[in-house]
């Protein structure tokens, strides 16, 4: 991506966070840039273009936490989605249109259900996992392992939705705390001593 391209990225991102991916137009965004609008279709031909071209960004800076960001204990898990998280929220315009996004946008609905979904999935699956064998975490049937794993897949796509519903936008970092809070207390009744013991300190920093 060059130096224009990232430009206007990083504005309709701030538009789109702004105002919603589907209230804003291309004409409008051209006009914000001081662009013509053919300059701006010269870039990115059509709007579904350039929002693919913003969540590819998510992805990759997503895919960035993920591989610096090893999961050894329950800490290192909690810690590494409160960067997620707060990730999400600079990118809140694409989790609260997704459902709109995958009818309408063919290349964001392809890229998620080829790779995107299945590598999100398989990686909390092998976190989950590995909690396991390292003692954080005691599951007494497959059953509650496979809802732990459903339930943070569920809040971690959702819980920006449900904090908009909830509350005003102006309250989203306050909202965020909030919900990692509710990821943490998820693990409790399969939590380990020192699982706890992790949970306890990430809760613990949180509200410091």
């Amino acid at each position: 991506m060059n130096a224009t391209q990232e430009k206007i990225s990083k504005r309709a991102l701030e538009l789109f966070n702004l105002k919603g991916i589907e209230y804003v137009g291309m004409r409008e965004l051209a006009a914000d840039l001081g662009m013509r609008i053919g300059n701006l279709t010269y870039y990115f031909p059509t709007k579904d273009d350039l929002v693919f071209s913003i969540s590819k960004a998510y992805t990759e800076s997503n895919s960035k936490i993920h591989s610096d960001s090893p999961v050894k204990s329950l800490y290192d898990f909690l810690y590494k989605n409160k960067l997620l998280f707060e990730n999400g929220l600079k990118y809140q315009c694409l989790l609260l249109s997704m459902v709109h996004l995958m009818e309408q946008n063919s290349l964001i609905a392809a890229n998620y259900q080829g790779n995107v979904m299945q590598n999100r999935m398989s990686g909390l699956v092998r976190d989950i996992e590995l909690l396991e064998e390292n003692k954080y975490l005691k599951f007494s049937c497959e059953d509650d392992k496979l809802l732990i794993i459903s339930s943070n897949s569920l809040q971690s796509r959702f819980w920006l939705s449900e904090a908009v519903l909830t509350e005003s936008r102006s309250n989203l970092a306050r909202q965020l705390t909030h919900y990692l809070r509710m990821k943490a207390h998820l693990f409790r009744p399969y939590a380990s001593k020192k699982g706890i013991e992790d949970i306890n300190r990430f809760v613990v920093e949180l509200t410091a």
